[in-house]
């Protein structure tokens, strides 16, 4: 007898045997059981998870001696010929090259007839999808309303691409993947019963290579027998399908660790000048990272690591290293490179960036820890303060979501932000002047100034609106529209009519918000801040888009007296552009 792959010697012949498909075996089971088997199935799902060896095992179980059974003998002649693909009430038919119709047309006509020995006649069409559209078209009436004792099994790996006439036709069961601990599972069982000695990492690198097919699992196992010998050892393994040793993922981890550039090209140097695929080594890379991430969250020994078990505790102490933003980071950054290295040209360019882009993003600080060293609180207390955007110099913009970019700096420098960091916020942030009493302007300047004041002096305004006048006329023609004026504690605040918004939003620039405030510190002999603001009175008839921006002006003041959000401005440069509360777009 000719020699059987073990793929085959080891395929499922009863639906307990069948792998991770539980939720498809026991509803067909309870289905023979109850009597109540459809004309027509859909066996949907990726390669090598067991659709069409699902529909021979309920092909055997209808015409099993001993059923309709949900446990077929597997010994009766039905059985045997149904195993071995000689039953002439079992017709597998390839929809790939099978899918016009004429083929259609035939088999209409084969079905017709009575099954030869059995109780059904099976047909499964395995790749169905293939089908052309006359082809379905013509199977349409036949699939509704099949000839008694005919069953339709139809497997297809895109279900998306059937048509809804057919789908709506028949029952549809999706076979999920295989998870790593079950492909595992199975290949210990089967090495065991084949006498085969695997290493436990050799089957690890086997089961992920697998992504989730036991049927290719099985196949590259049976490749690493002829490969390896009676011991199969993980890097022996690892040398024949491609995949990096584990030093070389080490490496790769102290780099992230580390945050080396250099690092990264040497190891992407060594790639190369050792033949590696750099697409091999950057999958393999992802799903270091996966495994670190999943560490990270749920713990070393959890069971959704892709990983053996004497793998795992360097996996947790691996990551430990990092936090979950810096593994979701890496993660992202090497999705983006490994479909660079899929679909442009020049591999060694792709992955020598995408690994320095994973060594810049080590070496961010989270925005949340820096903000809450220049406070000296916990960043859980910072998150629930409203979301300021911050547009500061390009050599210090953000280069990644959440993370503040620090330049390259000296050691002197280094260590005064060290200093800085540990330095309380309330020693940061410029002192607020206490209110002190303001010095009345020369009697020359006395006159009666249109509006109303509280904590200011008729005199003390017109002062300001004189020298506003001397120095920027253009400034003034906005002024002159303020109907109340108030200083309160080192703030001063304008307000304008309901109706003036678009003069306050033009008083709101930076350019004139400052001269304004330097003309009035000058006058009135105190540092000041200047809040521009609408009457409340009168804005409560204005539109809801006034209402929005004066909400954002007083969002904007309270940001501006913020001593965090002072000294961030003092370390970073730039100045806040635009203030929105969290529950905005």
């Amino acid at each position: 007898m000719s020699y059987q792959v073990i793929a085959r010697k080891w395929r499922p012949q009863t639906f307990g045997e069948v792998v991770g498909q539980e939720h498809v075996t026991r509803t067909l089971a309870n289905a023979i059981r109850a009597n109540r088997v459809a004309h027509a199935y859909i066996f949907s799902g990726p390669r090598g998870v067991g659709k069409t060896t699902t529909a021979r095992i309920l092909a055997k179980a209808l015409n099993c001696v001993k059923g309709p059974t949900p446990d077929p003998c597997n010994q009766c002649d039905a059985c045997k010929e149904i195993t071995s693909g000689s039953s002439l009430d079992v017709m597998e038919i390839d929809a790939a090259s099978n899918r016009g119709i004429d083929q259609v047309r035939e088999l209409r006509e084969i079905v017709r007839y009575a099954p030869a020995s059995g109780r059904h006649r099976v047909i499964i069409l395995d790749e169905a999808h293939q089908l052309t559209d006359d082809a379905a078209n013509a199977l349409l009436k036949t699939l509704e309303e099949p000839p008694p004792g005919v069953l339709f099994i139809m497997a297809t790996t895109a279900p998306e691409e059937l048509p809804d006439t057919i789908r709506s036709r028949a029952q549809s069961f999706h076979f999920r993947t295989l998870s790593f601990a079950e492909i595992i599972s199975s290949l210990e069982r089967i090495a065991k019963q084949e006498g085969m000695e695997i290493d436990a990492g050799a089957l690890a690198v086997l089961a992920r290579a697998a992504e989730g097919s036991l049927r290719d699992a099985l196949s590259l196992t049976e490749q690493a027998v002829a490969y390896c010998g009676e011991h199969v050892s993980d890097a022996q393994v690892r040398e024949l399908l491609g995949v990096v040793r584990e030093e070389v993922i080490d490496e790769f981890t102290a780099l992230l660790a580390a945050g080396s550039s250099e690092r990264a090209l040497a190891l992407v140097h060594q790639l190369i000048t050792e033949g590696h695929n750099l697409q091999h080594f950057c999958r393999e890379a992802v799903r270091h990272v996966r495994n670190l991430l999943v560490a990270r969250i749920s713990g070393a020994e959890s069971e959704m690591i892709a990983a053996s078990k004497e793998h795992r505790a360097r996996l947790g102490e691996q990551a430990a290293q990092f936090s979950e933003e810096d593994l979701t980071r890496f993660f992202r950054i090497l999705l983006e490179t490994e479909y660079d290295l899929r679909r442009k040209p020049d591999l060694q360019l792709h992955l020598e960036m995408g690994l320095l882009r994973l060594a810049g993003a080590a070496r961010l600080a989270p925005l949340e820890q820096v903000l809450a060293g220049l406070r000296g609180e916990s960043s859980a207390e910072h998150n629930d303060r409203p979301a300021a955007r911050s547009h500061a110099a390009p050599q210090s913009a953000p280069l990644g979501g959440g993370r503040a970019a620090l330049p390259s700096r000296s050691a002197e420098a280094r260590g005064a932000d060290d200093a800085v960091r540990k330095t309380p916020a309330a020693k940061l942030a410029p002192a607020v002047a206490p209110q002190i009493p303001i010095a009345a302007p020369p009697p020359s300047l006395v006159a009666r100034a249109a509006g109303e004041f509280s904590g200011l002096e008729a005199v003390q305004v017109e002062a300001i609106l004189k020298a506003v006048r001397e120095q920027k006329k253009m400034l003034a023609s906005l002024v002159e529209h303020v109907s109340r004026w108030e200083l309160s504690g080192g703030e001063m605040r304008v307000f304008f009519p309901g109706d003036r918004s678009s003069l306050a939003e033009m008083l709101q620039a930076r350019d004139a918000l400052d001269r304004l405030r330097a003309i009035a510190s000058e006058v009135l002999g105190q540092p000041l801040r200047v809040c521009v603001k609408l009457e409340a009175a009168q804005a409560a008839g204005a539109a809801s888009s006034t209402s929005v921006r004066r909400g954002r002006s007083e969002l904007r003041a309270q940001f501006e007296r913020d001593p965090i959000v002072r000294a961030m401005l003092e370390r970073f440069g730039g100045d806040i552009q635009d203030v929105r509360r969290r529950d905005e777009d």
